[in-house]
């Protein structure tokens, strides 16, 4: 018994010495604890979804390194970790106020519906099924952005706006009046746009083909919905009703307020509230700015930011340079204000928080918090990065899928132990034996897999003993070697207000404000 005590704990010692870090990057991986430790956290059916889509999602993961082993080049590699960019949350909205800056506002409403809508969605599945990205290794990521494997995989985020927007453009274009040649280039455009996007995914290591699927069927439905409606939506958005805003107002903060707690530190949640607080601060901008002198209105459609290309080109792009000046100005601005009121408040009132997210008696102020100059998706040293290949184990919880692998491995030996026993039975008592000693060492077999057996349920005894909620010696020394070398990220609970507080008011500054400092500052129609 201690010669086998010994062996297993050479054999665990063996195991987490296996998890070496290579390139590894800040945090923790989303989604691969083992299964126990989200079942006994989860509903019923929550668990039992996530149980049934999980083995497809590890299933692909050998097929996925192929592909990466056969078509991988320098030059694809920087190809598809800079379009990953045109799938990201945050490029649109840094990207819509421009939409309705240059006179194109009834195509902007729509796309900030589409966009908004389908981030919201996918971010709030991801939470609520806490599904792994494809793991590495075998896989190796390729990523300009530092925490993009926090995330869970399934659904794609990239693969529902890719798809949802691709349709939307199509849809106006099929509208248009361009030439034939043009629409046939223009489709060409999307066709690349969204192969990019997609199978990008799939070649960073990001993705499965199942996480895609999920992705582009929420991308369809919010693309029909926007389609289907948008002359019922755009007057919703463009006609005075406190009733509309009211609405919108209340039902975005019900949905943030409905993402579901995740296991992880997983910051979809980012997502989910920064579009829906865009949306949030269009609605009633829009409805605000359409009652305004500034407006203008072209057949039914009311709202509409007044462009004229007698402007020049050096004025339109002080718009655009402006435009972009005054929304980054009031993110920095606002952030820092609000993470200093906010803690006291949050302290004073007790009020609760997510989790993973730190409450605010436990620190003292924020004051000193620092504040990217613009959002992380513009990060021009990012882009410019040359370091984008991410290999081996990133995360203490990359470290638990291993374990639960293993796990996995062993049961799996175990259910073909028995059929083994029942075929040397069958032996035993069907074939013709030349003696005792034939029996003998059949018998002697039957015992030695019978032993194993033993040792197996026993191993998985002890695992179980613990209900894979604790960790065994090997695998938290694992963990803790690398909290160590990889300190965590810290979110405040401040956070949700605060990104709900800013870019709500990014969504009113970009329809309602600064098209109206336009005219005030010479950049507007009213000065030609």
């Amino acid at each position: 018994m201690q010669d086998k005590g010994q062996s297993q704990q050479n054999d665990q010692k063996d195991q987490s010495n296996a998890f070496i870090v290579v390139n590894g990057v800040d945090d923790r991986d989303a989604g691969i604890y083992s299964d126990n430790f989200y079942s006994q956290r989860m509903s019923p059916m929550r668990s039992a979804i996530r149980r049934r889509l999980l083995p497809l999602v590890r299933g692909e993961t050998g097929r996925l390194a192929a592909l990466q082993e056969r078509w991988r080049t320098p030059f694809l590699d920087s190809y598809f970790t800079l379009t990953a960019f045109a799938g990201h949350p945050l490029f649109f909205v840094c990207i819509l106020p421009i939409m309705f800056w240059y006179g194109h506002s009834v195509f902007a409403r729509g796309f900030v519906n589409v966009a908004c809508l389908g981030v919201f969605v996918t971010s709030w599945v991801k939470d609520y099924l806490c599904l792994p990205r494809p793991l590495s290794p075998p896989l190796i990521r390729l990523s300009r952005s530092k925490r993009v494997h926090l995330e869970y995989g399934l659904p794609s985020t990239h693969t529902s706006n890719a798809v949802s927007i691709a349709l939307y453009l199509f849809s106006y274009l099929m509208y248009s009046n361009w030439s034939i040649s043009s629409k046939i280039l223009s489709v060409f455009g999307l066709a690349v746009y969204l192969f990019s996007v997609v199978f990008g995914r799939l070649y960073c290591g990001m993705h499965s083909s199942t996480d895609l699927a999920a992705g582009a069927l929420i991308g369809i439905f919010v693309w029909a919905l926007q389609w289907t409606f948008h002359e019922s939506i755009d007057h919703l958005m463009t006609h005075p009703s406190w009733t509309v805003v009211a609405g919108v107002v209340v039902g975005g903060i019900m949905l943030i307020q409905s993402i579901p707690e995740t296991m992880d530190s997983c910051p979809c949640v980012d997502d989910g509230v920064t579009t829906m607080a865009v949306l949030m601060g269009v609605f009633p901008a829009s409805q605000h700015f359409a009652q305004s002198q500034y407006s203008v209105t072209h057949g039914d459609h009311m709202g509409i930011v007044h462009y004229d290309s007698a402007l020049g080109l050096p004025r339109s792009i002080l718009r655009f340079v402006f435009g972009l000046a005054i929304v980054f100005t009031w993110r920095m601005a606002a952030k820092k204000l609000l993470y200093i009121v906010l803690p006291p408040l949050y302290k004073y009132f007790n009020f609760p928080s997510r989790t993973h997210f730190v409450p605010a008696k436990t620190y003292g102020n924020l004051r000193n918090q620092p504040i990217g100059r613009v959002p992380s998706v513009l990060d021009l040293q990012a882009l410019s990065d040359s370091s984008i290949e991410i290999v081996g184990p990133q995360s203490t919880m990359d470290i638990h899928e291993k374990f639960s692998q293993t796990r996995s491995s062993r049961r799996t030996s175990l259910m073909l132990v028995p059929e083994t026993c029942a075929e040397i039975e069958a032996k035993d008592h069907f074939v013709v034996r030349p003696g005792h000693v034939q029996a003998h060492k059949a018998k002697q077999e039957k015992e030695n897999l019978e032993k194993k057996q033993n040792s197996l349920l026993q191993s998985l005894e002890d695992d179980d003993g613990v209900c894979e909620l604790e960790l065994d010696a090997s695998e938290r020394e694992a963990m803790e070697r690398f909290e160590e070398e990889h300190p965590g990220w810290a979110r405040f609970d401040v956070d949700i207000v605060i990104k709900t507080v800013v870019y709500a008011g990014i969504g009113w500054l970009a329809v309602d404000t600064i098209p109206v400092m336009f005219e005030h500052i010479g950049l507007g129609t009213s000065s030609l």
